[in-house]
């Protein structure tokens, strides 16, 4: 009797596709992906295997029942799912005894549809374990061959190497790999028969990564044309350093380059034609922040503006709807495009996750170019963790990694850092020479400010940019500084940026900056340190609050960026009106250290060796918490028993402890457009690609709030509705310089605004 995969409803079985067809389609998918680390063997019996339990009378009994045909087996019903996962774990685990293959295929099989699951839960309920001792329907009926042992190399064609930890996770990242590519292949297969438009959507006709490169080649030649002086010259040399090295076999690479040095773009010189040089892939930008990404997917944009849109992939939470179409939204789920713009909270988290739909992508990470840019940004909690999955990249997946900054952390492996990363390749010939080129600036401390003493020599200056730690600081130092333009009748010249705004008000702003400062009229901005990282402003003055060095330094980037003065001004402060806690602390605090033993005038923080001692102070000394979070305890040794908990794993490694809450702000008229379409369309079930739709427009009508701050208002100046969406319907607490006013409401707290 025929054995079937999947139905279509109100059609008969002779139209439904046969188990026997998907198994096979589904290897085949599976081991052309896993070939890209050369598991092509495992892929095949993951395949084959993923399905067993539909060979079962009573799954097959419930497709039957289900689609309103006689199932001729009692005690069946619809309503009841059949585990149909199970068995093929059971089967690898059978068959391979104690070798850890049993164990890699098992977590995958098991874990197809539910996620990579931990070996056991600490409540002992859960997990594979039990997953692999619990009874399921009989698969006697599947084809022989399909039940027989198959041959596999002796050893996992990954290079193991290191302690035993270190072993472990490397099989651990090994069987995640392989569950990325059954994901992939079990969703592409299963599209194929019951969504076959999608298969015509995704076949997208994108240019090859030698095309970009020639692209990207002729864009630079005409940036460069007719500029001259020493930016530009520098600017040069960093762009041939990157084609030089882009022959190079693939590796670990540092790209050290002053912010202003064009490191954006040579970067990604590099990487297509490092690419095309290896045949590999694609090529991945990874950045830091959300306020920044779209900027530089726009920079890309910009330069391929005359191939298919599809090329470039931005995946991100804030990705622009109107430029989304249905196969950008197909390729979000598995990067198959030549250029992804992401976040490294997207990458890294996607690295060490449990669930299906965020490591489907995984396997297409394989074989690629990735650029981590400010990769000074990595958590000290998550550092042991993210370097070795950075490593591991490199060692076994054939990637080549590009540690992209303006202030190379000390990331090398050393006897006092033993988790560094191993064999990194510097792309400029000699970044502290480049650094001497293209200092720009003078960098001085100024000590303890209160808010009057600094808002005082703000005023002196007619254009100015101040970088504070903190948004009720910025928002502080805002009204002062208006009262103080109202009283000399200065107007229309002060502007403020933070995450109180919406990404809408904030791109406003930031547009009408760039033009009133391309223009030579009165600017005087007071921002958070959204501004730092790859905003491109040019300021001939910068005041910036005590932070780490590496801050201090992108704070310097948006000063003189162009080198039209003969030298910036950059002042450091440490304001006596903010307590500053955590992270922010810290690296002020080690920041602070530094600069204790350092002359007036030798504090040249750009300098490539006080900027060393900065990251040994900031990352060394905290051996204590490299992996504070116990993200690498999930996979313990002695690695052959490979008792490792992928869910306990994904969640520990959070990039950032996000327990903000989102809430929708009336900003401008589209904004209200979009929040009445979110009333009518938020719980009908009927709408849901118009409801997503709607929520990713709103995403730019969006602000985070503290939890203490959300839920004080909501009932009186927020509404939430039943499906959970948090709309702002007090408009006072908006406002149009400061955005977000939690103070309007009547809310107060410790470092909360003073108006």
């Amino acid at each position: 009797m025929l054995k079937y995969a999947h139905t279509i409803q109100d059609q008969p079985p002779e139209s439904w596709e046969p188990l026997e067809d998907h198994l096979q389609l589904v290897a085949e998918f599976c081991s052309r992906f896993a070939a890209s680390f050369d598991a092509k063997d495992f892929g095949f019996v993951l395949g084959m295997w993923h399905d067993l339990g539909k060979y079962s009378k009573e799954f097959q009994a419930y497709l039957h029942q289900a689609n309103g045909f006689e199932a001729n087996l009692e005690n069946v019903s619809p309503s009841m799912r059949v585990d149909h996962s199970t068995a093929g774990a059971q089967l690898a685990d059978r068959l391979f005894g104690k070798h850890p293959y049993g164990r890699i295929l098992a977590y995958c099989i098991a874990g197809h549809h539910a996620g990579l699951a931990d070996a056991m839960s600490a409540s002992g309920v859960s997990g594979l374990d039990r997953r692999l001792a619990k009874v399921v329907p009989d698969v006697s009926d599947a084809p022989v061959q399909l039940q027989q042992k198959p041959v596999l190399a002796d050893e996992p064609p990954i290079c193991l190497g290191g302690d035993d930890v270190s072993v472990a996770f490397q099989l651990a990242f090994f069987t995640r790999m392989l569950f990325s590519c059954l994901v992939d292949g079990d969703y592409l297969a299963t599209e194929a028969f019951m969504s076959p438009e999608k298969v015509s959507e995704r076949r997208i006709d994108v240019p090859h990564l030698s095309t970009l490169r020639e692209i990207l080649g002729e864009h630079l030649q005409e940036l460069s044309a007719g500029k001259q002086g020493a930016v530009a010259d520098a600017r040069t040399d960093v762009l041939n350093a990157c084609l030089r090295a882009a022959s190079s076999d693939c590796g670990l690479f540092s790209l050290t380059v002053p912010t202003g040095g064009g490191k954006t773009l040579s970067s990604l010189a590099f990487a297509l034609a490092h690419a095309e040089t290896h045949e590999m892939a694609r090529v991945i930008y990874a950045i830091p922040f959300t306020s920044i990404i779209e900027q530089t997917a726009n920079v890309f944009r910009d330069v391929f503006a005359d191939v298919p849109d599809v090329t470039i992939l931005e995946h991100h939470s804030n990705t622009d709807p109107d430029r989304e179409t249905p196969t950008t939204r197909l390729v979000t789920q598995n990067w198959d495009v030549p250029i992804v713009v992401t976040t490294n909270v997207q990458l890294f988290e996607s690295l060490f996750a449990s669930r299906t739909s965020s490591c489907r992508k995984l396997h297409n990470i394989c074989n690629s170019v990735i650029i981590l840019d400010e990769v000074q940004a990595i958590p000290v909690d998550l550092l042991r963790p993210t370097l070795a999955v950075i490593q591991e990249l490199v060692r076994n997946y054939r990637c080549t990694v590009v540690l992209c900054t303006a202030t190379q952390p000390a990331l090398g492996k050393s006897e006092d850092f033993r988790i560094g990363l191993s064999s990194v390749t510097e792309i400029i010939p000699n970044p502290p020479q480049l650094f001497e080129r293209l200092k720009r600036v003078q960098i001085s401390h100024i000590g303890p400010q209160s808010d009057e003493q600094l808002t005082g020599q703000l005023i002196q200056y007619d254009q100015f940019l101040c970088i504070v730690n903190t948004r009720p600081h910025a928002a502080n130092l805002f009204a002062r500084l208006t009262r103080l333009n109202d009283a000399d009748k200065k107007t229309n010249s002060l502007f403020h940026l933070s995450t109180c705004m919406c990404g809408q008000h904030r791109k406003q702003v930031l547009d009408t900056i760039r033009q009133r400062l391309q223009d030579d009229l009165s600017c005087q901005v007071v921002s958070t340190q959204l501004i730092e990282a790859g905003v491109d402003v040019d300021f001939p003055v910068v005041f910036r609050s005590l932070a780490g060095v590496d801050s201090i330094a992108q704070a310097a980037g948006r000063c003189n960026r162009e080198g039209r003065q003969a030298t910036g001004q950059v002042f450091v402060f440490e304001s006596t009106e903010i307590q500053l806690r955590g992270y922010l602390k810290a690296t002020a605090d080690s920041a602070a250290e530094l600069m204790a033993d350092l002359q007036p005038e030798d504090m040249d923080l750009l300098n490539q060796d006080i900027v060393r001692r900065y990251f040994d102070l900031h990352f060394w000394r905290h051996s204590d918490r490299w992996d504070a979070k116990q993200v690498m305890n999930c996979f313990p040794d002695p690695y052959h028993t490979m008792q490792f908990n992928f869910q306990a794993a994904a969640k520990r490694f959070q990039w950032i402890d996000d327990v903000s809450k989102t809430v929708f702000v009336p900003y401008n008229v589209e904004a209200r457009r979009l929040i009445k379409e979110l009333r009518r369309l938020h719980d009908d079930v009927q709408q849901i690609s118009m409801l997503r739709k709607v929520l990713r427009q709103l995403q730019r009508y969006s602000v985070n709030l503290f939890p203490q701050i959300f839920n004080a208002m909501v009932g009186t100046d927020i509404e939430v509705l039943d499906s959970g969406y948090a709309i702002l319907t007090n408009e006072s607490c908006y406002d149009r310089h400061l955005g977000f006013r939690p103070d309007k409401s009547g809310y107060h707290e410790p470092n909360s605004l003073i108006i």
